[in-house]
């Protein structure tokens, strides 16, 4: 981050998932940022208290609960039995496994599987990976993402 300079912006996103992300592009500009905080200023002076952007109406609510699809990869302890114990815990908070793809372990610290759920809740999906992770033989924090493509399986 310490490259960027003149009106170039970057911001750095650190995740679970992903662990550190930058993005870089082109910043507004002298003269869009100088208009954008006489702006900020003007409305902090007319009395106004909404922190959000563009003024939403206070009708607007954020709801961290959607209906996906999602891929899962679960690291894994080889043993018997852990095909049937993702099932069960799926099974449990109601979540339908679309697909599951094991390869063949080549290495042992490499053994993994995918899974495809059906569209599933949200909430439902992190009940899943918390009881997942807390089984024995899964190797660390299960990495998912929904699928965003409504028609992904055409």
């Amino acid at each position: 981050l310490s490259s960027v300079n003149g009106a170039t912006n970057a911001i750095e996103v650190v995740s679970d998932n992903l662990v550190s992300s930058i993005f870089i592009g082109q910043g507004a500009g002298r003269y869009p940022t100088a208009n954008s905080c006489i702006n900020d200023i003007v409305a902090l002076a007319k009395g106004d208290k909404n922190p959000l952007p563009f003024n939403p109406s206070s009708e607007s609510k954020f709801v961290n609960n959607y209906s996906s699809v999602f891929f899962l990869r679960l690291n894994y302890r080889d043993k018997v039995g852990i095909t049937r114990q993702v099932g069960e815990v799926c099974e449990k908070h109601n979540v339908s496994i679309h697909s599951i793809l094991q390869n063949p372990v080549a290495k042992t610290q490499d053994a993994a599987f995918a899974i495809v759920t059906e569209k599933v809740e949200y909430a439902s999906l992190l009940k899943v990976l918390a009881d997942i992770e807390a089984l024995d033989w899964c190797k660390g924090k299960p990495f998912y993402m929904p699928v965003l493509r409504e028609n992904w399986q055409s």
